[in-house]
């Protein structure tokens, strides 16, 4: 239950700041709009496949492919983005005391990139498609 709920507070506290980014994905909606002007057969295969469809928000910035691989010494490093979280902050005298702070979404080995930066993938929010 901890998990849950922290996980909800880390997306709530994201979804606050001035750069998150989201983006609304209606596939369930889209299919049953689809639905409307189907025979039969084809509006039965759709309602089915619908079941396991759901509309969503996909929330924070996206990881880069795997594509453009370099050889750094013995190992190979891609670029790719670092997701944000929260983590706590040692501030105060000596240190002692924390502080909850959100670490921003960072691409990381970005002077290796030669091109553009690619789309991300998306933060997925949710364990079951179903719901």
């Amino acid at each position: 239950m901890y998990a849950a709920v922290s996980y909800v507070v880390k997306v709530s506290l994201y979804m606050a700041l001035r750069q998150a980014r989201s983006v609304e994905h209606r596939e369930c909606d889209e299919a049953m709009r689809r639905i409307a002007g189907l025979g039969v057969k084809k509006r039965a295969r759709l309602l089915q496949r619908a079941e396991s469809l759901y509309n969503g928000i996909r929330v924070g910035p996206d990881d880069l492919p795997h594509e453009g691989t370099v050889h750094v010494g013995s190992s190979t490093v891609a670029p790719h983005w670092r997701r944000g979280h929260f983590r706590m902050q040692p501030c105060g005298h000596g240190k002692l005391e924390r502080k909850l702070i959100f670490v921003a979404p960072m691409l990381i080995h970005a002077s290796q990139l030669k091109e553009d930066i690619p789309a991300s993938k998306p933060y997925r929010a949710g364990g079951k498609r179903g719901i």
